[in-house]
């Protein structure tokens, strides 16, 4: 199945997923302007979108640890994402 954009929401998160190594939720709330980032990472895998969510240790800013996921787009959809993108 070859991967499609659905929605504005959706080319918005493509566009940073492919742009960089990696976004946390909150990095993608901000550029996405959508709350419920599990729920739009799961219509990007319904659209036929392949990524990875590593979750990691950090210390907020209260000094507690906290686990974050990062989401990555696997290397093939990152570069057919920046095709598709372009055109």
């Amino acid at each position: 199945m070859t991967p499609i954009i659905k929605t504005p929401r959706q080319r918005r998160a493509l566009a940073a997923l492919a742009a960089s190594d990696g976004q946390s939720v909150k990095q993608l709330q901000i550029k996405v302007g959508q709350n419920n980032i599990p729920q739009l990472m799961a219509s990007l895998r319904c659209a036929g979108w392949r990524w990875t969510c590593e979750i990691i240790e950090v210390i907020d800013q209260d000094g507690k640890k906290c686990r974050p996921g990062v989401y990555r787009l696997t290397p093939e959809h990152r570069k057919l994402a920046a095709e598709m993108l372009e055109s």
